[in-house]
């Protein structure tokens, strides 16, 4: 098993990130018509591979499917990758000795000079799981600022008003999204099947669900159900 140098390997993770919009877990085959899209971990791991197939070294050989287009890291990865040095430097001193294992995984990759083969699916999720942090520090500073005050909505139904997208949570195995807004200054939840990005506006038609709290700030939060949601350009 050969290693590869991590900060190659980085840039290759932030030009899967940018290749696929986002982070994919597997890698997916269509038999007609369809290219295969490729998850982030194959992505690098077989660009790796692709820029060392040239080298002597037999421990470098492996096979590539012919398919497979290796990546380009560009201007845009390596902006991206110096924003999430930062941020991950800033939370390592942050979260020393009060890191979960996967996080533990994740900044031994990150620290370490070479990366082995079967290592390489942490260094590919790095740009998503410094997403994920930004987007929760900078949740967190609007429920402190913005949100302090919330109350629950005592009406049966909301209706004419907006609600902004604050954060969003994926619920893959239920194939819909559980979004956190801001109606004025009250916070809300519900899901869609819908896709849409923390900063969105919407004009919101809804029916109360039931009240509870923000599980970590314990901000009182209405849940809400029967969301009809209409863009408000910005």
């Amino acid at each position: 098993m050969k290693d590869f140098p991590t900060e190659k390997v980085l840039e290759l993770a932030f030009a899967a990130y940018r290749v696929n919009s986002g982070y994919i877990k597997q890698t997916q085959r269509f038999s007609e018509g369809q290219p295969t899209v490729w998850s982030n971990k194959e992505l690098v791991t077989y660009s790796a591979y692709h820029y060392n197939r040239y080298n002597n070294d037999s421990e470098f050989k492996m096979w590539i499917p012919e398919d497979f287009v290796a990546l380009k890291v560009t201007d845009e990865d390596y902006a991206a990758k110096a924003k999430a040095d930062l941020h991950m430097r800033r939370y390592t001193m942050l979260a020393l000795g009060k890191l979960s294992d996967f996080e533990n995984d994740i900044f031994t990759a990150y620290s370490s000079k070479e990366i082995p083969v079967n290592r390489i699916g942490l260094l590919a999720y790095i740009p998503q799981f410094v997403d994920r942090e930004l987007e929760e520090k900078t949740y967190k500073a609007r429920l402190k600022a913005d949100f302090a005050d919330s109350s629950h909505i005592n009406l049966h139904t909301v209706e004419d008003a907006t609600v902004e997208i604050l954060k969003k949570i994926p619920l893959r195995e239920y194939e819909t999204n559980l979004y956190f807004g801001g109606i004025g200054k009250d916070l809300v939840c519900f899901t869609k099947k819908d896709i849409h990005s923390v900063g969105d506006v919407f004009e919101i038609r809804a029916r109360v669900k039931n009240h509870d709290t923000e599980r970590e700030t314990r901000t009182p939060m209405t849940r809400l159900n029967y969301v009809k949601l209409k863009k408000v350009e910005q």
